[in-house]
């Protein structure tokens, strides 16, 4: 499929399966990677011990890290270590959010309510979220407590500023019968809690004498819920604590369940967690990061971790390296950097003026312009050439039979940034198994953008196993290999 159609069809298409094959890899870096398939008999596969929900820490973190886990997991806080239903049980919808996230991005952009560039809201009217930033079902959330004593809630955590760019908590019980039921914040249970009230401090334009907002849903910006904003302690971990930490509290009804109690925003808006850590500490620390996360290899493992404040590691030895932050018209409080090349196995890919790219956690795959899409994969069929080629599967339109063979050799793709560090996806994170454990049918798992979307996406998938450093005080984003 070429790139303009494959562009042309894109906000149209449904999804594919979200799901790790069975396989064995050997690679040298920077060169090829001999990928053999592994069939349910086979004996030759090594054993792994099995991890129970009970050996996932829970609660306050050790130290400043938080754990992480994929909402698909069995042990999920979303899911309540498996006792409720799964609310993404159809692995279409992670590629459907894909694609309505991309349009909401596209939408803030242009809009500029991405770096608050858009026209104050009348007196009257306050600010609105839109339900896909507030209430979106994303892949990976944490514990974090809120009130005094503090509240232990499940929450998602996200680096896009969508919205007004601030943290958000349900805090309206569920409806008598209705069944699952997400977690809330009770304000009547907290010593701490305080409603924000109006002026500076308040995000919004005020309703009355009151702080709030609304909660809109579709194209036609249906009120579907209101809030109000509060401050009361966030606990992220007994040594990490934010008192009068402002944030939405949502009044909704599982109208719109996801098993998330909230949103934790790791934007660099002016009321998001990282602003705040920012501010409280000294300007001349430049020992710390605002952040970092490791995103385990799949939605099985539990080898991640959110870290809040934690140490900043060194990025001149090893395999680490940084990049310098680009701010970008539109959305100057979220993460961009720039994309200096793209390898192919040793091949290099001719740059373009289009290299700017998002770091974000929301979105899965990875999404390319449409040049640079298809120099990556006119270069990586031509160094598959020697496999059977299979029909496009959804947006995905480099894909593969291996049915019969052993195994197969496949290139690396390498993204190398602004000042030399690198990011490169092992086979799990750069290949989609379409039909699951031991498939024979898989797909290159980058594709292209519409043709008017003005940067690249780099999804989760590509950032698995890798820790992601956000070094904001010194304007620069780290990748340290082999952290989870």
């Amino acid at each position: 499929m070429a790139p303009a159609v494959a562009s042309a069809i894109f906000f149209g298409l449904l999804l594919l399966p979200h799901l790790c094959s069975s396989y064995q890899t050997s690679h040298n870096p920077w060169s090829r990677r001999f990928v053999r398939l592994r069939s349910s008999n086979d004996e030759t596969r090594p054993s792994t011990p099995t991890e129970t929900c009970s050996s996932i820490p829970s609660g306050p973190a050790n130290g400043n890290k938080l754990p992480l886990i994929h909402r698909s997991s069995p042990c999920s806080p979303l899911n309540d270590a498996g006792k409720r239903r799964q609310q993404e049980a159809l692995p279409a919808d992670v590629f459907d959010r894909d694609v309505r996230r991309l349009r909401t991005i596209l939408a803030a952009a242009q809009s500029g309510v991405a770096d608050g560039t858009a026209p104050a809201p009348a007196p009257a009217s306050g600010v609105t979220l839109p339900i896909t930033g507030t209430l979106l079902n994303l892949d990976y959330s944490v514990m974090v407590g809120y009130g005094t004593p503090a509240q232990q809630l499940p929450v998602d955590f996200d680096t896009l500023r969508l919205g007004s760019g601030i943290s958000t908590l349900r805090c309206k019980p569920c409806r008598g019968g209705d069944a699952p039921c997400d977690q809330v914040f009770d304000p009547s249970r907290s010593s701490s809690f305080a409603p924000v009230s109006c002026g500076q401090e308040c995000p919004s334009a005020c309703h009355g004498s009151g702080c709030s907002l609304d909660v809109t849903f579709g194209s036609n910006n249906y009120i579907a819920a209101n809030g109000t904003f509060v401050k009361d302690t966030l606990t992220l971990s007994p040594s990490a604590t934010l008192a009068s930490f402002v944030l939405a509290c949502i009044d909704v009804d599982n109208i719109h369940s996801t098993g998330s109690s909230g949103l934790l925003d790791l934007s660099r808006s002016r009321f998001s967690l990282v602003s705040r850590l920012i501010t409280s500490s000294p300007p001349t620390d430049n020992t710390t990061a605002a952040f970092s996360y490791c995103l385990p290899a799949s939605e099985r493992s539990s080898r991640g971790f959110l870290s809040i404040g934690g140490a900043l590691p060194g990025f001149s030895g090893g395999n680490a390296g940084s990049t310098p932050l680009v701010d970008y018209p539109g959305h100057r409080n979220s993460y961009f950097v720039k994309l200096a090349r793209l390898n192919v196995s040793d091949t290099e890919l001719p740059t373009t003026e289009s290299n700017l790219a998002a770091l974000e956690v929301g979105t899965s795959l990875t999404f390319f312009p449409p040049a640079i899409y298809s120099a990556l994969r006119d270069e990586f069929r031509k160094q598959m050439s020697m496999y059977r080629p299979a029909p496009a599967y959804r947006m995905l339109d480099t894909c593969y039979n291996f049915t019969g063979l052993p195994g197969f050799e496949v290139p690396a793709v390498i993204l190398e940034f602004e000042g030399g560090a690198t990011l490169q996806p092992d086979v799990g994170q750069m290949l989609y198994f379409v039909d699951g454990d031991h498939s024979s049918y898989v797909c290159l798992a980058f594709a292209a953008l519409p043709e008017d979307f003005p940067y690249a996406v780099i999804g989760n998938r590509a950032q698995q196993t890798v820790e992601v450093v956000y070094d904001v005080r010194g304007g620069k984003v780290g990748f340290v290999p082999g952290s989870c």
